[in-house]
């Protein structure tokens, strides 16, 4: 059985009225388990419950994947995420890095230690514990015994540091002289420089963004950065068919900058044939050449475009292939031509 979870208040903070909204839009899509969210959504089932929780602001991209899954409008819900996270606090955020240097608690409960030079904390109550240098507010007679006072500086010996000077300036002067001789070493090390392209000539241009994290086989595509590569293109499609009627569309997505494609199921517009429910999609890419590299990612049918994970294309062709299953059931397989990046090696297989 799953936990319930925690109350909410939307009054209390603009943080627990974001996540009030957030399992709203959960409510309205039939409630689905977030072990099934987090399949749709390729995140872990535990980070979408914490975008509900109401402790803190999720990250925007969580908001979105959460909202994705859902069929939301996610333009609507990222102009919603900055609007709170303008208005909550830092330390509500997630992802913020906590301030250094925030005031502590005030020192009237628990141990009741007051921390040296807190400003206004108060030096009664707990163990009455006080170290010195309490800053103003603290209670003058409080219990517990009475602080020392620190012993002043010792005296500064100047002669000693008229000798030390000296001998601190030749060695910055020996650390200088050794450091632009190492630089003397280093450049001849060094390759040439590239030459200067004549004026006029056009400087070359990346493809798109470097990757996020590190491009593989099975790798998620947004999360390698591969999904927002500016030059990312549909290369092929086909056509899914269940009972002989087209529910939506396989796609091959490459991205020049990773190099590397991925599955792609897009559903029929809304109107159409629908596909019977409990259903799941299987979205599989796989080497033209080498049948046996090959990767599959199951999600659960939701209406809703989905999309599966990485194969580096650009030495081998590979081809999409999306296939929905139900109870007793399976579609004949959907897939695209087989692509060595962007062009086509070999038709539908």
């Amino acid at each position: 059985m799953a936990r319930a979870e925690r109350p909410l208040d939307p009054d209390a903070d603009p943080v627990q009225a974001f996540a009030a909204e957030l399992r709203r839009l959960r409510e309205q899509a039939g409630r689905p388990t977030y072990q099934a969210l987090a399949r749709r959504a390729h995140r872990s089932s535990s980070s979408l419950s914490e975008a509900a929780g109401g402790r803190r602001l999720p990250t925007l991209d969580t908001t979105l994947a959460y909202v994705r899954a859902l069929g939301g409008d996610e333009a609507a819900w990222a102009r919603r995420w900055r609007q709170v996270a303008a208005a909550a606090p830092a330390t509500a955020v997630a992802g913020a890095p906590s301030v250094a240097g925030a005031p502590s608690a005030a020192a009237t409960g628990g141990s009741g230690v007051v921390v040296a030079g807190a400003p206004g904390a108060a030096a009664t109550g707990g163990s009455g514990v006080v170290v010195a240098g309490g800053g103003p507010g603290a209670v003058a007679g409080a219990a517990g015994p009475p602080a020392e006072a620190l012993p002043p500086p010792a005296p500064v010996d100047r002669s000693r540091r008229r000798l030390l000077l000296p001998a601190a300036g030749a060695g910055l002067l020996l650390a200088l002289v050794v450091g632009l001789a190492s630089l003397g070493w280093r450049s001849a090390d060094r390759p040439p420089p590239a030459p200067t392209p004549p004026a006029g000539a056009g400087s070359p241009t990346s493809t798109g963004p470097a990757p996020a994290v590190e491009v593989r086989d099975g790798a998620d595509p947004k999360d390698a950065g591969c999904a927002a590569d500016p030059a990312v293109a549909t290369v092929d499609s086909a056509a899914v068919l269940v009972d002989e009627r087209v529910v939506g569309m396989v796609e091959l997505r490459y991205s020049p900058a990773c190099g590397a494609s991925w599955p792609r199921f897009m559903p029929a517009p809304a109107g159409t044939p629908t596909v019977p429910r409990p259903a799941r999609v299987v979205l599989t890419v796989t080497d033209g050449d080498a049948p046996a590299r090959s990767r599959d990612f199951t999600i659960d049918y939701a209406g809703i475009s989905s999309y599966g994970n990485l194969l580096t294309s650009t030495r081998s062709c590979v081809w999409a292939e999306v296939r929905i299953t139900g109870d007793g059931w399976t579609s004949p397989p959907g897939r695209t031509g087989c692509y060595r990046g962007a062009t086509q090696v070999r038709p539908i297989p």
